[in-house]
């Protein structure tokens, strides 16, 4: 009867747990999700149409939401053409600058072929062109559940 008992909270438990909503990224089309506590960070990398560089958006999730928090690139143009106001600095050979206040509830991206754009965190790194393919890419913070987390898909 313990053992039953044992085994009965055991499947109890461990179903709770893989219930249990937990932070993500959540990237569609796909449905495609990668763990993303409140407060961390990815990057958003991509080649910068006008002046052909490589632009590095420094972005955090806040709550059910996104935030950039800066911008970097070893073209000083390629910074200014987002038009912030503040300082631009440099930092080894690179100009970032640091960016105005702001949150929105999903990040939309046009995949090109030119483009060359990535999301890279502390768990994942993906190709977009590569993995998806040239389309419109939303992503977006959401939770769900432990299980669908590891299995990488919602």
């Amino acid at each position: 009867m313990r053992a039953i008992a044992l085994g009965i909270a055991f499947v109890v438990l461990t179903g709770v747990a893989l219930a249990t909503p937990v932070a993500v990224l959540r990237v569609d089309p796909g449905s495609r999700v990668y763990g993303l506590a409140d407060g961390e960070r990815y990057e958003y990398s991509y080649q910068q149409s006008i002046y052909q560089v490589p632009v590095v958006e420094e972005h955090v999730r806040d709550g059910d939401e996104l935030r950039i928090v800066r911008v970097r690139s070893r073209d000083l143009r390629a910074v200014e053409y987002f038009r912030w106001d503040g300082q631009i600095r440099r930092d080894g050979d690179e100009f970032v600058q640091d960016a105005p206040p702001n949150r929105v509830p999903a990040l939309v991206i046009r995949v090109t072929a030119e483009g060359a754009q990535r999301l890279r965190g502390a768990s994942f790194d993906l190709s977009l062109r590569a993995q998806l393919g040239e389309t419109v890419v939303t992503v977006t913070p959401v939770r769900v559940p432990r299980l669908l987390a590891l299995l990488g898909r919602q």
